[in-house]
């Protein structure tokens, strides 16, 4: 392996951008210092490496940054879809627990069967909530509605387990994505808000 070759691997750590721009530029340097001084020393490839080790991390991070602000847009509309979605599951949660004793009152109802129909629908009107919030630009209690409904749907489950597979994952599955989402670190838009 040449030290061109080297020095190119060790040009991956620079950001896409910035090696497209200055890559050819820095080649060329590289190979006026090979030139110049003998690659076989230990004291010219531990100057390379500590400017490598230097610059690349830096401009790495400035790359990430100005990518994360224009990425944050996306992000925010990302996440009004997703509240939009999650008001609706929520009313879906909600007439599947009315279904859902209709359906049970037909035959012998017990106390943890009203207690788990009961228990899903506040999971469903806080998921319902937690969507709002979020519409709202109210992470907060966003974050606390999407908690408390898991809690409530794992109760509601453990009590009596009459839920579909479907509704156990809007239940338990939606409002742990959104947890994380809400949680997610991501700078302001310098648009404003959407």
């Amino acid at each position: 392996m040449s030290a061109e070759d080297i020095y190119r691997l060790l040009l991956r750590a620079y950001p896409p951008d910035f090696r497209a721009e200055y890559g050819r530029e820095m080649m060329l340097l590289f190979r006026d210092q090979c030139r110049e001084s003998d690659v076989r020393t230990v004291g010219f490839w531990a100057r390379v490496l500590y400017d490598v080790a230097r610059s690349a991390p830096v401009l790495r991070v400035d790359a990430w940054h100005s990518g994360g602000i224009e990425n944050t847009r996306t992000v925010e509309v990302i996440m009004k879809l997703d509240a939009m979605l999650t008001v609706l599951l929520g009313v879906f949660g909600i007439v599947n627990a009315v279904v859902e004793w209709v359906a049970g009152s037909k035959g012998a109802i017990d106390g943890r069967y009203v207690l788990a129909v009961v228990l899903a629908v506040f999971a469903s009107v806080l998921l319902l909530g937690a969507g709002a919030a979020i519409l709202l630009r109210r992470p907060q209690p966003a974050r606390v509605a999407l908690l408390a409904s898991v809690v409530l749907f794992v109760a509601a489950r453990l009590l009596f387990p009459w839920m579909s597979i479907f509704s156990q994952l809007v239940g338990f599955g939606l409002p742990v994505a959104l947890l994380i989402a809400l949680y997610w670190p991501r700078k302001a838009s310098p648009l404003g808000a959407a």
